[in-house]
């Protein structure tokens, strides 16, 4: 399963706030907040971190993203798999999960984020999307 998002979460690792660099430390607070959200129903791994693509506004309508957006845009994408024997979640229950949840903003977006949270059901606004096609 991918999920794609136009929110930056990039995976740093840095937690402490000790560091001098805030910006990575709010990238991992958006990559923690967006994981620990798609596990409220599963409990999902990944091998590799979150790629960054550049995405052209034909391939963001095609992945479904919202319509406000026009151009070209960042993209993070996350694959992730479910624990043996388990089944996949529904992605439009995975997305009803994300919808509203509050994240930084100004970090690598090439995106205004509307009112600083994931948005999925806002046809215009749809800043995360979540394809459950399983290879």
């Amino acid at each position: 399963m991918n999920v794609y998002t136009l929110i930056d979460i990039s995976e740093t690792k840095m937690y402490s706030s000790n560091s001098r660099d805030t910006k990575q430390i709010e990238q991992q607070a958006n990559f923690m907040t967006f994981f620990q959200t798609l596990c409220l129903r599963n409990n999902y791994t990944y091998d590799k971190a979150p790629t960054l693509q550049k995405l052209t506004e034909k391939k963001l309508r095609e992945l479904g993203f919202g319509t406000d957006y026009k151009g070209s845009h960042n993209v993070w994408c996350l694959e992730v798999m479910v624990d043996e024997g388990r089944e996949y979640s529904d992605a439009e229950i995975l997305e009803q999960d994300f919808d509203l949840v509050p994240v930084v903003p100004n970090l690598n977006e090439t995106i205004k984020i509307n009112n600083n949270v994931f948005r999925t059901n806002d046809k215009k606004a749809k800043n995360l999307v979540i394809q459950a096609n399983i290879t």
